[in-house]
């Protein structure tokens, strides 16, 4: 007896499954969007009851009185009628709201459908309005329902609701079929036409619920004229793709329909034709729900919507080379119902979703004419084509192998779609991520000529200015010389500094009057220009004794580095009275020096990089980048500490060479230099351009405790790589590195989820502490999600990643689900699901209903237990005094295995360990 009854077991588990995983699907809509996902389901559901009592009714009554042969003459008129229908609205639905005209379009639909139950018979007219009527009612609401839709959500949105959102289509078409089934038992096929007629009336009830925005008519531009759209199609490659594709899609699915049905007509008698079909396309619905539920989620999660529609075309190829290979109605049924499985699941899902990118004003001008143009297009196509074939001795596997040529290059279409998909949100982010990049445009001949016109103003600061710009388009050559006659001193001095490095022999002359102008500042400036250009000894000399102790003073440094003073008495005198002389003196010498550098000036260089006064200390840095002394290294290093110094002192230290990397190596190797010092070692080593530059920074990357070095350190070789983008890096150490941050980040998230989910169960754990530890992992999951990104864009080798990353702290909804979009085809795993998590969680779509984890005291404990030992010490110090005030005693082995990482650290987890071992006495 026990083995006579069915194991109901397996059955149960998968229902069991099934109904926990659209549970879980439905945990994923956020409370936000429940309204508008439960009111499209809701649509879309009623109305594919309808279609599905309708279709069945239809191939029951067509079938029964006709031949199969006549299928491609309906295949016609449906197209035809579609496109005339599809891109001319009425008036009046234009003017309405999009729940309104959906509601309007579902009552029209129950209302002409019953109309059909009221007078069809057996008059094979009525038969083929019925059966072109039913073509034309999917394009008219479905296409509409779905572009509705795709202007509510992002595309981020989208690729969690529309599997949800579909789920209603199968489960609608599943219970359509099992009424359908039910009642050609009871009552002939055409009562079922009655039945399409009330779920149209109640579907038409369900878009009240959307919570669209309500803007009367439609966007501009939609039902523009028809050759313009088309045109704006074949000008873009990604609409154009689109377009085939669906073209192609439509071509194949009408081709395996036919074969299917010319099986069914040819080995099915016509009695049965009404129960075969019910009991089909049931098990075709089954197997679509299943599909939606468990693979088209998984599918476009693992491998991004570009790879997950390729599986349709791939499944199509391979089903129809079956049956042109098998032939017979069990062929023709697996043929029907991959393709019935596949169109209304995964094809649908995806190819709404290729739509959700475009701007609203772009899909609304262009979804309509793609879907009636493709769908009904493909299948005028493919009409004409199985009339053609029809015509000739052909069998029905040679249609099944057509279909096996329109799928493969459906599936090559496919396979070109994922740059172009991309290429959609790198033109959403470039305005918004690049704005201000742009450098300082290329002076032409008409701009020189304006600055040139403006040397001789007489506002100083413009003549100053439109120097500093001819100088830094390289253009200083076309300064003319008379700029040395303008009656500012500022100017002059400004020209002749320039003119020093220009060689231009035409200005020695004129400069040469200017040692006896009457500004000081003039006469410096002339003298340190003579003694590069024309160092004449008589001129220092004399200039020993003008009456301004600067000029004095330069005149000296220059007659030392001329190598003039053969008995070093003014090299002696200079030594002596610029220690304590005042700013303007030390800093004149330290000019003088950056333009004539001396060997035996070296100590007194020294001494100025240290000079308290920071435009004294530049001109010391600058005149050690041109005197190149390996003494001047390490006090250029430590002049890198000092905020006003430090751009000066980088650039020194660029021209010391491989001399200058290894001692900035050492140094940051040091843990005793200085904390503002070491920060900034990163940045010059990267400025260095030396070849040995990136393996040290790498190095130091995988070394370092330090998050400030660490974050200094990527900055520095993102820079690096900037500059250098075609050097070859150590791909496995940032590949390392990359794995490291976004683990890191990764663990992070997962304790800080812990404690708040601890907290949320038991309210009396959330403590100013708690909050405080909290946001600090929030903080470090967004730095060493960073860390990723830069590491992500060093590996390229391009500035993709950095966009992205910008993309996804943009305010615009829309450019943070193309970001993130763009992220997850750009990244290959094992990376990408676990950056889609962080991404997920940083924008607040991480689904905590079903990943939260246990709230246990246990789970709480091991949480505070592992951010005790994490290795950084004001986690530490706050999981430890967290354990403290919550009493959680079983940290205290935690507690004892932690090696202290400061003093201060060291007194937080004794404090600690005493506190609980007190609470353990008591």
């Amino acid at each position: 007896m026990a083995s006579s009854v069915p194991d109901s077991a397996p059955v149960l588990r998968r229902f069991n499954r099934i109904t926990l995983r659209l549970f879980a699907l439905l945990g994923r809509i956020r409370p936000d969007e429940r309204r508008d996902v439960v009111g499209a389901f809701l649509t879309l559901f009623a109305f594919m009851v309808g279609h599905a009592l309708l279709e069945t009714a239809r191939d029951a009554l067509f079938l029964a009185s006709l031949s199969a042969r006549r299928l491609p003459w309906v295949y016609l008129a449906i197209a035809v009628v579609a496109l005339g229908v599809g891109h001319r609205e009425p008036r009046v639905v234009r003017r309405l709201s999009a729940r309104n005209e959906l509601s309007r379009w579902l009552v029209a639909a129950g209302v002409i459908t019953a109309g059909f139950w009221l007078f069809i018979g057996d008059d094979v007219w009525a038969l083929y309005s019925l059966y072109v009527w039913s073509g034309i009612i999917v394009s008219l609401v479905v296409v509409r329902f779905w572009t509705i839709l795709a202007a509510r959500f992002t595309v981020t949105q989208a690729k969690r609701v529309f599997p949800v959102i579909a789920t209603g289509s199968v489960v609608g078409a599943i219970v359509g079929s099992a009424l359908a089934r039910g009642a050609t038992a009871l009552v002939e096929p055409r009562h079922l036409v009655l039945g399409a007629a009330i779920a149209f009336l109640a579907a038409s009830t369900a878009p009240t619920l959307l919570d669209v925005q309500e803007t009367h008519g439609r966007p501009r531009g939609q039902w523009s004229d028809l050759g313009e759209v088309v045109r704006a199609i074949q000008t873009r490659p990604y609409l154009l793709r689109i377009a085939t594709m669906v073209l192609l899609a439509t071509v194949t699915f009408t081709l395996v329909d036919f074969v299917f049905k010319s099986v069914a007509d040819e080995l099915v008698p016509a009695a049965e034709l009404g129960s075969f079909f019910a009991s089909t396309y049931l098990a075709i619905n089954l197997l679509s729900l299943a599909v939606q539920l468990i693979a088209v989620g998984w599918l476009l999660g693992q491998f991004g919507l570009t790879t997950a529609i390729i599986f349709v075309p791939a499944i199509l190829l391979v089903s129809s080379l079956g049956f042109a290979v098998v032939g017979g109605l069990t062929a023709g049924v697996v043929l029907k119902t991959a393709d019935g499985g596949l169109r209304h699941s995964l094809y649908r899902t995806g190819a709404e979703l290729l739509f959700v990118p475009l701007s609203d004003r772009l899909r609304a001008q262009v979804k309509g004419i793609i879907d009636v143009l493709g769908q009904r297009g493909g299948q005028a196509l493919a009409s004409v084509v199985i009339l053609m074939m029809l015509s000739t001795p052909a069998t029905t596997p040679a249609f099944a192998a057509l279909a096996c040529v329109t799928a493969a290059a459906w599936l090559v279409v496919a396979t070109s779609l994922k740059e172009h998909y991309l290429d959609l949100f790198r033109e959403t982010l470039h305005p918004e991520t690049e704005r201000g990049s742009g450098g300082f445009p290329a002076l032409d001949v008409a701009s020189i000529d304006a600055l040139l016109a403006t040397l001789s103003s007489p506002d100083d600061r413009r003549v100053i200015a439109a120097l500093d710009l001819l100088d830094g388009q390289g253009q200083s050559s076309s300064i003319p010389p008379s700029i040395l006659y303008h009656p500012s001193p500022a100017v002059v001095a400004r020209a002749t500094e320039l003119f020093i490095g220009s060689g231009r022999d035409e200005t020695v002359v004129l400069i040469r009057r200017l040692v006896r102008h009457v500004d000081p500042t003039v006469r410096a400036t002339a003298l340190r220009a003579l003694s590069v250009l024309a160092p004449e000894r008589v001129a220092f000399e004399e200039a020993f004794r003008d009456g301004d102790p600067a000029v004095v003073a330069t005149a000296r440094a220059a007659f030392v580095a001329c190598g003039w003073d053969q008995d070093r008495a003014v090299e002696e005198e200079l030594l002596g009275s610029t220690r304590s002389a005042a700013v303007d003196v030390r800093r004149a010498v330290a000019a003088a020096l950056r333009v004539r550098p001396s060997t035996d000036l070296e100590p007194l260089l020294l001494d100025l990089l240290e000079d308290p006064d920071a435009s004294v200390a530049r001109e010391a840095a600058a005149a050690a980048g041109q005197l190149r002394a390996p003494g001047l290294v390490t006090p250029l290093i430590h002049c890198l500490g000092r905020r006003s110094v430090r751009e000066e002192a980088r650039f020194a230290l660029t021209r010391f060479g491989p001399l200058a990397v290894t001692r900035l190596s050492e140094a940051l190797e040091s843990r005793t230099i200085s904390p503002a010092v070491r920060s900034q070692l990163p940045g010059a080593l990267a400025l260095s351009g030396s070849s040995q530059a990136p393996q040290v920074l790498l190095r130091h990357l995988e070394d370092e405790t330090d998050g400030l070095i660490r974050f200094k350190v990527l900055r520095a070789l993102g820079r690096w790589r900037r500059e250098q983008p075609a050097y070859p890096m150590d791909g496995v150490m940032v590949q390392d590195a990359i794995q490291y941050a976004v683990s890191t980040a990764f663990e992070l998230m997962e304790w800080r989820h812990t404690l708040e989910a601890g907290a949320r169960a038991v309210p009396a754990r959330k403590t100013e502490v708690h909050d405080v530890l909290v946001a600090l992992l929030r903080d470090k999951q967004d730095h060493a999600l960073e860390r990723a990104f830069r590491l992500l864009n060093l590996q390229s080798g391009s500035d993709e990643y950095q966009r992205v990353y910008r993309g996804l702290h943009s305010p615009l909804p829309r450019s943070r689900a193309g970001s993130r979009e763009l992220l997850v085809h750009m990244v290959v795993p094992p990376l990408r699901e676990p950056l889609a998590t962080l991404l997920d969680d940083l924008h607040g779509e991480h689904d905590a209903h079903w990943r939260d984890p246990e709230s246990t005291d246990l789970a709480y404990a091991s949480a505070l237990r592992a951010l005790i030992g994490c290795g950084t010490e004001s986690a530490s110090s706050l999981a430890a005094t967290h354990a403290v005030e919550l009493r959680v005693e079983v940290v205290k082995d935690a507690l004892e295995a932690t090696a202290p990482l400061s003093d201060d650290h060291d007194r937080v987890l004794d404090r600690s360990r005493r506190a609980l071992g007190a609470t353990e006495a008591a």
